[in-house]
C-alpha cells in the first residue's frame, strides 16, 4: 500500500475510498528495490484503487492493507506478484495493532514502519512480538531522532529520503546506521546525479523514479464462488483425506446440489444414482470429481458473458475425450476432458492462462498441452480447435497428426454436441 505515494506536487495522498470495492477489476501497484549492484532484491507493493492510478485512495488503513493482501494472494498470486523476492508493505500504527499482519508470511513481507508512527510504549512492545515471530523491520524515510532508539534496535532495514534529506543529509545519517549493521537503502531517487551520490555513499540499496515508476498490475477479480470451486478441485486432485473434501462440500449447500445434479444426468451413464458427495467419491474416484468440479467452475461465468462461450469449452471438453480414448488409457480421459473444459479459462476468467492455471492442480500433461502445445493431449486439443475454425489450421493435416480418420472427427463433434444439449437441459 502507498500511504507515501505522491501527487503531482508531491504531497501525500488520503482521501475516501469511494466506489473501489464496486470494481470488477483489482489492481495492485509494485516498485522495485535493487541493491547496491542494481539486481532486484524486492518490490515494494503499493494499494491502487484503479488501473490508472498514480497513488492510493484509501480511507481506513486496515481495510486498504486486507485488501492489498487478498489481491496479492487470492487473486494475482504471491508468486506473479513477486517472482521469489521479498515484499516490502507500509504499516502505520493501527496496521502494527492489528491481527491482520500476521497472515503474512514472515520470510517474504518486511513490514515498513511509516515515520507517523509514534514509538510509545505499546508500539514497541508489539514490534518486539513481530520480531520475535520472525518478522523483519523496515523504518520508513528515517531522520534520527533519540525516541527511535528502541526501534532501531528492532530493525533490519532503514530508508532514507533523498528528496527530503538531500544527498548531505543522507551522508549525516550513515554512521550511525552502518555502527548498527543496518542494511540502508536510498528512496525517491530520480536523477542520475543523486543515483551517482547515493552509489558514492555506499548505500545497500535503491528504489525510486530513475531505476522505475511503480507499475499497476491488473486482472478481473475472480468471484468467491469460483474460488471456492478452485480449492475444492485442487483438495480433489491432491487426493485430500474424503472427509476433508466433504465437509468442504458441506460448507455450500448449493454447490454439493448441483454437482449431485450434474452428475445424475443423462449422458453420464452411471448404473446407480449418486446421492452424496461421499457417495460420489466412492463411486467415482478423485478424478472423475475433479472433472465434475471443472465442468461446475467453468460454468460459473459472469453474467456478461456470452453462453456459447462456455457451451464451447463443453464441447472441446467432451470432443477431445471421445477422440483420445481410442489412443490414450482409460485412466487419462477424465484428464483429456479437463483439457478441453480449461482450454477457455482464461477468457473466462479474463487473465493470461499460464496465471489462470496456476490457481489449479492439473496433471503435468494437461498443462504442457494448454500451455506449451504439447505432449500428448496435444494433438486432441489442436484438432478441437481446427473444427471450430478451419482457416486456423488445415483440418487435414491436424487430423493425421492427431492419428484418427476423418469420421471420427465428425462423429465425436456430433457426439460433443448431443452431450451437451443434455446438459443444458438438466441446468435449464
Amino acid at each position: 500500500m502507498a500511504y507515501k505515494d505522491r501527487d503531482a506536487n508531491g504531497s501525500r495522498k488520503l482521501r475516501a475510498d469511494k466506489g473501489a470495492a464496486a470494481s470488477p477489476r483489482v489492481f495492485l501497484g509494485r516498485q522495485p528495490i535493487l541493491d547496491g549492484r542494481e539486481q532486484l532484491i524486492a518490490f515494494e507493493l503499493l494499494f491502487r484503487h484503479t488501473e490508472a492510478a498514480a497513488g492510493a485512495v484509501i480511507a481506513d488503513e486496515v481495510q486498504a492493507t486486507s485488501r492489498l493482501l487478498v489481491n496479492t494472494f487470492s487473486h494475482f498470486g504471491i508468486e506473479r506478484v513477486l517472482g521469489g523476492k521479498q515484499a516490502f508493505i507500509n504499516v502505520s500504527a493501527s496496521m502494527i495493532e492489528s491481527s491482520v499482519i500476521e497472515a503474512l508470511p514472515r520470510e517474504t513481507f518486511v513490514l515498513e514502519i511509516l515515520e507517523s508512527v509514534r514509538p510509545d510504549a505499546a508500539i514497541i512492545a508489539r514490534c518486539c512480538e513481530l520480531q520475535a515471530a520472525g518478522y523483519m523491520l523496515a523504518l520508513d524515510d528515517f531522520v534520527y531522532r533519540e525516541e527511535l532508539e528502541p526501534l532501531l534496535a528492532l530493525a533490519s532495514y532503514v530508508k532514507l529520503d533523498i528528496r527530503a534529506l538531500g544527498v548531505e543529509g543522507c551522508a549525516q545519517q550513515l554512521p550511525r546506521l552502518r555502527a548498527r549493521g543496518l542494511t540502508v537503502i536510498a528512496e525517491k531517487v530520480e536523477t542520475r546525479e543523486e543515483w551517482r551520490a547515493c552509489r558514492d555513499l555506499k548505500v545497500d540499496g535503491y528504489q525510486g523514479y530513475y531505476f522505475a515508476r511503480p507499475e499497476t498490475l491488473s486482472m478481473r477479480r475472480i468471484d468467491p464462488s469460483v474460488q471456492r470451486l478452485m480449492q475444492l478441485f485442487n483438495l480433489i486432485m491432491g487426493e485430500a483425506d474424503s472427509a476433508l473434501i466433504e465437509q468442504e462440500f458441506k460448507h455450500d449447500v448449493a454447490l454439493s446440489f448441483n454437482l449431485l445434479r450434474y452428475i445424475n444426468c443423462v449422458g453420464f451413464n452411471l448404473l446407480h444414482r449418486v446421492d452424496s458427495i461421499k457417495h460420489a467419491l466412492v463411486v467415482l474416484g478423485h478424478a472423475r470429481l475433479a472433472r465434475w468440479v471443472s465442468l461446475l467452475l467453468m460454468s460459473h461465468s459472469r453474467s456478461d458473458q456470452p453462453q456459447a462461450l462456455y457451451k464451447t469449452a463443453l464441447v472441446r471438453a467432451r470432443m477431445i475425450e471421445l477422440l483420445g480414448r481410442k489412443h490414450l488409457p482409460a485412466a487419462e480421459q477424465d484428464f483429456l476432458f479437463m483439457t478441453g473444459m480449461f482450454s477457455l479459462l482464461d477468457v473466462i476468467l479474463e487473465m493470461p492462462l499460464a496465471d489462470s492455471l496456476a490457481n489449479l492442480t492439473l496433471p503435468q500433461a494437461v498443462n504442457d498441452a494448454l500451455l506449451r502445445d504439447c505432449g500428448p493431449y496435444a494433438p486432441f486439443l489442436r484438432l478441437c480447435r481446427a473444427s471450430e475454425d478451419p482457416d486456423c489450421m488445415p483440418l487435414p493435416q491436424v487430423i493425421r497428426a492427431a492419428g484418427v480418420e476423418f469420421h471420427e472427427v465428425s462423429v465425436a463433434h456430433m457426439e460433443a454436441l448431443a452431450w451437451v444439449d443434455g446438459l443444458e437441459q438438466v441446468r435449464a
